[in-house]
């Protein structure tokens, strides 16, 4: 039996808070970062998904053509959203810890496959087939045989994220912060009371907590991160190294880089349009490195790459592709200005870090040198 107030109060609960928080975060906008994107979109689908699931509830067992259709559609979004909304937070935890869009853009691809079977039934479900659910001649609302499948892939991507999260702490990539079971905790919780009880309301008002909690919690992590590039900073790099000397994996370089001619930009060109380099700068080690490395904005126009690789010739690589990405940003840019940068590289030798930092050190000072000489 449905419980029309207990599900407004629910709800109704559950969509102020998301709203709430979706207002604030616009109103302080505190970085334009791909994992902030994505973190409002979730609000955004949460607060649909919540309204819709009120009319939803509210138009059921009501007789005519007209609310025949609202149910259809509501109860279509109602069954989409969820798969959308977790498919969305994998995302967010896989950029939020490796800030690396390259393993988002494979990752993206693979995690799309529940979601799209997903809405393949979706879509078959709109045919009348029932298979999702169905609709009855008096308007009243029927799970289908099928509809256990959605809650399937909610748990997949449940899953996943906490594989993520778990794996990268083997990598030694920093998430002893990450409040992963913050928002999954609620959200089984919820999602397990609503699935097996039909007619209570307690997935969106679920979530809703999660998110709160999850951004309360993930403030922590913000000391880490560069406002400028949205890279990790410095206080991130000083817990990279030293994991790397507790752990002394094999295989680690370092690679250096400072931006050439960077306080002529500021002196030529302003310094927001040196701000604007530092950003770009960022992206394009973003773009560059792989699921196995970590782009670092040490301070001022100095940049460090951490990267797993099995030789030196691997190294090269990854220098030629950062090189490459420049390039092409120079030619497609349509600044006043050219980036060029210098660069050092040093293997870990697995046992004093100081030395691996002097060596990245000298031999980007090195380059630094010959590029003056070649101006």
């Amino acid at each position: 039996m449905i419980n029309i107030p207990e599900i407004l109060v629910a709800n109704g609960t559950g969509a102020f808070l998301v709203l709430f928080l979706l207002l604030y975060r616009i109103r302080i906008a505190q970085t334009n970062q791909f994992d902030e994107k994505i973190y409002n979109f979730m609000l955004i689908v949460t607060f649909i998904a919540t309204v819709n699931e009120t009319l939803s509830f509210i138009i059921d067992a009501h007789p005519g053509f007209i609310f025949h259709i609202l149910q259809y559609i509501s109860n279509t979004i109602s069954s989409a959203s969820p798969g959308i909304i977790v498919y969305c937070w994998c995302l967010f935890v896989e950029y939020h810890i490796h800030r690396n869009f390259e393993r988002i853009k494979k990752k993206s691809r693979i995690l799309a496959i529940p979601l799209i079977i997903a809405t393949i039934l979706i879509i078959i479900n709109l045919l009348g087939t029932g298979i999702i659910f169905d609709i009855s001649k008096e308007n009243v609302y029927t799970r289908g045989p099928m509809n256990f499948i959605l809650y399937l892939f909610v748990f997949v991507y449940f899953i996943e994220s906490i594989y993520t999260v778990q794996k990268a702490k083997t990598d030694t990539i920093l998430v002893e912060f990450f409040p992963i079971y913050y928002f999954i905790i609620p959200c089984t919780i919820g999602t397990m009371i609503q699935g097996f009880f039909f007619g209570v309301s307690t997935i969106w008002l679920c979530v809703a907590i999660a998110f709160i909690i999850v951004y309360i919690e993930i403030q922590v992590s913000i000391s880490f991160i560069d406002d400028l590039s949205g890279l990790y900073n410095r206080k991130y790099m000083n817990h990279y190294l030293n994991k790397l000397q507790n752990d002394k994996p094999k295989h680690v370089y370092g690679f250096l880089m400072d931006i050439n001619s960077f306080k002529a930009i500021n002196d030529t060109y302003g310094h927001l349009k040196g701000d604007y380099a530092l950003i770009q700068f960022g992206k394009i080690l973003q773009y560059s490195i792989d699921k196995d490395s970590v782009a670092i904005r040490m301070g001022g126009d100095e940049f460090v790459i951490f990267a797993k690789l099995k030789s030196d010739e691997e190294a090269l690589a990854l220098k030629k592709q950062i090189t490459y990405n420049v390039r092409q940003f120079n030619l497609k840019s349509k600044e006043p200005f050219h980036l060029s940068f210098s660069i050092g590289i040093a293997k870990y030798n697995g046992k004093n870090i100081d030395a691996f930092l002097s060596a990245m050190d000298d031999s980007m000072y090195e380059a630094k040198n010959m590029h003056r000489l070649m101006q």
